[in-house]
């Protein structure tokens, strides 16, 4: 068994500094729903386009809309599935809930209620 009282406090220092750097890189790598999407064609929601931030925020735009219509805070399911929680721009007592399945490298659909109301292609990563 490795004991690092039993090592040169140099050896102790670099070994800890090596293990403090892994756990740092691997935990600042973005989510692969990070960056931009664009809409794949017209859905029922009438969203354009959602900009998802490396830190949980993300906004949802729609179409003609140069100012986003939501909101959204968002937390990782899986490397594939993130969940967000949007609030309306013009109705904050407005909440909805929403799932982004990433299918591939470049497309994802948007879940609402268990229903695909949108799908989307990435453009531009984080």
């Amino acid at each position: 068994m490795f004991d690092l009282l039993k090592v040169k406090p140099q050896k102790s220092l670099l070994i800890l500094i090596t293990m403090l750097s892994l756990v740092l890189l691997s935990a600042c790598t973005p989510h692969s729903a990070s960056g931009t999407w664009v809409a794949s064609g017209d859905n029922q929601a009438n969203y354009s386009k959602i900009l998802i931030h490396f830190e949980p925020k993300l906004e949802i735009y729609a179409k003609g809309s140069v100012k986003p219509v939501q909101y959204c805070g968002w937390s990782a399911i899986s490397k594939q599935k993130i969940e967000m929680g949007c609030m309306s721009s013009d109705d904050q007592k407005k909440a909805d809930k929403y799932q982004l399945n990433i299918i591939n490298k470049t497309n994802a659909e948007l879940i609402q209620e268990g229903k695909v109301i949108a799908n989307f292609k990435l453009v531009d990563e984080k």
